[in-house]
């Protein structure tokens, strides 16, 4: 058996297990919330929430470092095995990152007061930014590509 098919059965898994977690440490919240007479989780005393969360949100956080691991070792088998696919993800990072860079110069950074009193810092500002206008460039490209593919398949090359 390859190894990639055993890591898509292990990631496969992963996925199951962690939709179990999920439902497992929003229930017992749910019972949490409803033993206390609260109606939001932020309203739970913090000793009686974190007793209950920090077991499953620990063994969530294990199982993401499996989930990436395993991911990784599929990308890197699958490079080492095509290295003519090695230029292609070289060229596609570096694109990615110009697209990042062309982000940055773009946003702009500015003090913000948020909800809970704190303030964003004009640098954490100016990287939301930078994720917003990279989201949209990207966003932008997909569309027109699409659009580009949807033409010449109906002009017939």
């Amino acid at each position: 058996m390859k190894i990639s098919k055993i890591l898509s059965y292990v990631v496969l898994g992963v996925g199951i297990l962690g939709g179990l977690l999920w439902y497992v440490m929003s229930s017992s919240i749910s019972t949490l919330m409803d033993e206390n007479g609260v109606s939001e989780a932020r309203e739970l005393p913090l000793d009686i929430a974190e007793s209950t969360v920090t077991p499953l949100y620990s063994l969530t956080l294990v199982i993401f470092v499996i989930t990436i691991i395993a991911t990784l070792i599929a990308i890197f088998s699958t490079l080492a095995k095509n290295p003519a696919g090695l230029k292609n993800t070289a060229i596609g990072i570096v694109a990615f990152l110009v697209i990042l860079a062309i982000g940055y110069v773009f946003a702009t950074g500015v003090e913000t007061p948020l909800k809970d009193g704190e303030v964003l810092s004009a640098s954490g500002s100016k990287w939301v930014g930078t994720g917003l206008y990279a989201f949209y460039f990207l966003a932008a490209i997909a569309v027109g590509l699409m659009f580009l593919s949807g033409i010449r398949k109906l002009i017939g090359k």
